[in-house]
């Protein structure tokens, strides 16, 4: 790949006071191509063949600023140019003028993150929920530094991150978590977009997960339903608990809750692909509906129960439980949970809960087991 790059100014269409467009002329490959500057320079102030500006006198104070923007774009036009060497990548001219467009990208970790979601989003490349919540850890990441050069990432800058994160930010260690995976989707996008920089997570210890499997116990669970059934409902306290209660007797996701219809049931059996897929999920799961979970069906078309925004049905659920007078921070996401520890107290397979919640693997599973362990212990010790 042959390239030249020189600063010309375009003495055929001057302006009245004597000035004309400057502009950087690209050959690639013996194909021309220009880059204008937005910048209007004296023409007879301008040396051809040194390709530079000449001051307009010995006070031109405005001399230096043009000349410090014209370094700057001769170095970012410079950088396409090494950037497309070391990738071994064929520039062409519309490939040299995206990849321009983008070269602040290429520098700044952040802008690129911005411009990759928003293309990912656009193209449809990921879903609205996981585009929502990468954005969030995007702002979260700008709170601790506005711009983030590629360079700058390396191990102790990520520990720097994680101790704000912790410390300042006052974030739970799984919320941590989910910032750093964020975190590094996109960095690992960068490089196969063909960024050049030191992978900084190569040996970083990530943020330790927790399990989350907050539950109902049993008898907060029948406090629910008592109340569901109480004929006492308030205003607005219906829909959300029906759909709650449904994923207590399914073990639905909220995301599924709000997708499923009667088109996905045959013979009380609900057939359906999950809405969250990754390997740890199977493509297509099947939940019988028994008996109390098709009472709470109070609709025979569309779809099978009635739902509102998360954030709501979240904010429902605690005010519910407050006036239960049951004392934990109750989101939907427990009704899974609680459906999956009442299943196993109740006698009910491992291996069969592990097809119910649509898990590809039995490890996946396994973590109820230990919930129920806890249980055990902590029931045991009644007898000391």
């Amino acid at each position: 790949m042959k390239y030249s790059v020189k600063l010309c100014i375009n003495k055929q269409r001057a302006r009245p006071n004597g000035t004309a467009a400057l502009y950087f002329q690209i050959i690639l490959d013996r194909v021309k191509t220009t880059v204008p500057m937005n910048l209007y320079w004296p023409i007879d102030c301008f040396d051809a063949g040194k390709e530079a500006i000449i001051p307009q006198s010995k006070t031109d104070a405005i001399h230096e600023d043009y000349q410090r923007e014209i370094d700057r774009l001769r170095g970012e036009i410079n950088e396409v140019f090494i950037w497309a060497r070391l990738s071994r990548i064929e520039l062409t001219v519309p490939r040299f003028k995206m990849e321009l467009k983008n070269s602040y990208s290429r520098a700044d970790f952040i802008a690129f993150w911005e411009q990759e979601i928003a293309d990912r989003k656009e193209k449809g490349r990921v879903k609205m929920r996981s585009a929502s919540a990468q954005k969030s850890s995007l702002t979260t990441l700008k709170r601790f530094k506005k711009e983030l050069l590629f360079s700058e990432i390396n191990k102790k800058f990520l520990e720097d991150y994680k101790a704000f994160l912790i410390n300042k930010e006052n974030l739970e260690i799984n919320t941590v978590w989910n910032k750093f995976k964020d975190f590094r989707t996109y960095l690992n996008l960068a490089k196969e977009a063909g960024h050049h920089f030191d992978y900084a997570f190569k040996g970083f210890k990530m943020p330790k997960l927790r399990n989350r499997l907050d539950h109902l116990s049993e008898e907060e669970y029948m406090k629910m339903k008592n109340y569901y059934y109480s004929g006492q409902l308030e205003e607005g306290d219906a829909t959300t608990l029906r759909a709650f209660l449904f994923s207590c007797y399914t073990g639905l996701r909220i995301s599924d809750v709000k997708q499923v219809s009667w088109s996905q049931v045959n013979q009380d059996l609900l057939v359906f692909r999950p809405q969250k897929q990754s390997r740890e999920m199977i493509t297509e799961v099947i939940i019988p509906l028994c008996p109390p979970a098709k009472e709470l069906i109070i609709t025979k078309r569309g779809r099978l129960v009635e739902t509102r925004a998360d954030q709501v049905m979240n904010r429902m659920l605690k005010k519910i439980a407050a006036k239960l007078d049951i004392k934990k921070e109750v989101t939907f996401h427990w009704a899974r949970h609680t459906f999956a520890t009442r299943f196993l107290r109740h006698g009910g397979r491992l291996e069969v809960l592990q097809k119910l919640l649509g898990h590809a693997k039995i490890e996946t599973t396994m973590i109820y087991v230990h919930v129920d362990n806890e249980r055990l212990r902590k029931e045991i010790n009644l007898l000391s």
